[in-house]
């Protein structure tokens, strides 16, 4: 009986070490498509530029630790440049209106 407990919980560890080694690529998705949302709504204004910037910022980090093989901080990053491009465009509409 131990035996085989051994064994699930060997299995569950390799495949939760397997899904944390893949690249974020929904998650540079996610990130790449609210940048480009958030860029083609109309107004300017310097916080929500700057929360631009900051996604872009981030989504290059996170691209330049896809290369580096570190997935982890790959999918922070990704996550981080989503949010922020996110917010910019909540202040672009809210200025519009």
């Amino acid at each position: 009986m131990i035996h085989c407990v051994r064994q699930i919980l060997f299995i569950l560890l390799l495949v939760s070490t397997a899904c944390a080694m893949k690249a974020p690529v929904q998650e540079m998705s996610d990130a790449r498509s609210a940048i480009k949302t958030a860029h083609a709504l109309p107004g300017a204004g310097k916080k929500a530029d700057a929360y631009l910037k900051s996604a872009e910022s981030a989504l290059q980090d996170a691209a330049n630790a896809i290369r580096d093989e570190h997935y982890e901080r790959a999918r922070s990053k990704a996550v981080e440049a989503k949010r922020n491009a996110q917010e910019a465009a909540r202040l672009k509409q809210h200025q519009s209106q």
